[in-house]
């Protein structure tokens, strides 16, 4: 059995030898660091001070030994790597795909990064890493497309209130869709200037007040002008694009303003007195020529503005208009609207021309398909 003094000795041995570990492993760590930041120096040299052999044992050197030093060295070496358009590139992309820590300076502003690897990156990380990219200055298409297909809310708000922000046809449907749920980035996304009508009346369905009514004012145009100097070119050349369904359309915007018969209004007012504004959907789809999903949505849009928009589309005075929408909304939940917003949608009503709102009408019956179908009870 050992004895007290010798246990006391064994004791002291072993603090000794873990004291000299720990310091070889001390010095090691200040060694790799200073191999780090010398190394670091040199590969940031003007292009001309290092032939191209050179820089690329730099970069190798780097990008092994990154594995190995302490995440504060690493995300020093990330930010001071972050400004330079030159630097080592197999170092900016380990980096890049490091601990958010060490990545986020590279992912919001590294020119170094190229569009593949941005999209790597949201491919292989996870949420921070998707908001840091998001939050650079440019972002191509490609590399919004990757943002997008995340789902990632606070990705998507970023993207969408960058005006630098490109964005693909596909990616721009995607993510108007997106904003259904999320009232913020369907702001964000009113409001730039790269939407395109069609998007935007699509998005008109969940916009809010507000915003629904800068859709129908920024997206609308007095055809007339455009009518008259495509006068006979539509006229005389409209079955030479009829292989083109989405030409069509798009010229089918253009088309003069539809005139609805007198009686109308009368027509609609009485349907919307009955029992069921089945008849009123059926009437606007008679006479308005439009489909029955967009009718529907119309008459069951709580907000009001759809039916004040299509009330002027189809001719009616403001007195029809009034009474009409009251009815309307009478039969929806047994609510009629307040004051307020009777003033509100009659201000919207006399604000937009009759040819505008019949543009906005065929934009609806466009892009309506987009929208969740909306149901039609007997009241």
């Amino acid at each position: 059995m050992a004895t007290n003094s010798q246990d006391l000795g064994l004791r002291k041995e072993a603090k000794e030898v873990l004291g000299l570990v720990a310091l070889a492993q001390d010095k090691a760590g200040k060694a790799r660091a200073l191999i780090v930041r010398r190394l670091t120096d040199i590969a940031l040299l003007p292009e001309g001070q290092l032939t191209p052999q050179e820089r690329q044992l730099v970069d190798q050197m780097l990008v092994q030994l990154i594995a190995h030093i302490e995440v504060d060295l690493r995300a020093r070496l990330a930010e001071r790597l972050s400004s330079r358009a030159d630097a080592p590139q197999e170092v900016v992309i380990a980096l890049a795909n490091d601990v958010i820590t060490v990545a986020q300076p590279l992912l919001e502003k590294s020119q170094a990064l190229g569009d593949s690897d941005l999209v790597n990156v949201i491919s292989a990380q996870g949420r921070d890493h998707w908001i840091a990219t998001s939050r650079r200055k440019e972002l191509s298409s490609s590399v919004t497309d990757a943002l997008i297909d995340t789902g990632e809310s606070d990705a998507l708000i970023e993207i969408a209130r960058n005006k630098k922000a490109q964005f693909s046809a596909q990616g721009f449907e995607r993510i108007v869709s997106l904003s259904e749920q999320d009232p913020a980035l369907c702001d964000l996304l009113a409001a730039r200037e790269d939407i395109t009508p069609a998007l935007a009346h699509t998005m008109f369905w969940w916009a809010s007040s507000g915003v629904r009514l800068n859709i129908v004012n920024r997206f609308t145009a007095d055809r007339r002008l455009l009518r008259e100097a495509l006068n006979d070119a539509i006229d005389e050349g409209m079955e030479a694009f009829s292989g083109d369904p989405d030409l069509m359309r798009t010229l089918s915007m253009m088309a003069p303003q539809r005139r609805y018969g007198p009686s109308l209004g009368e027509e609609l007012l009485t349907a919307a007195r009955g029992s069921d504004l089945r008849k009123v959907v059926g009437l606007m789809v008679k006479n308005a020529d439009i489909r029955p999903t967009t009718a529907a949505h119309i008459v069951m849009d709580k907000g009001g503005e759809a039916l004040a928009v299509a009330a002027k589309a189809m001719g009616m005075t403001r007195r029809e208009y009034l009474q009409f929408a009251l009815l309307v909304a009478s039969h929806r939940n047994n609510t009629s609207h307040t004051v307020t917003e009777v003033n509100r949608l009659t201000a919207l009503f006399d604000s937009v021309a009759t040819d505008r709102a019949d543009v906005v009408l065929r934009y609806w019956d466009e892009t309506v398909v987009a929208a969740k179908p909306a149901r039609v009870k007997a009241a």
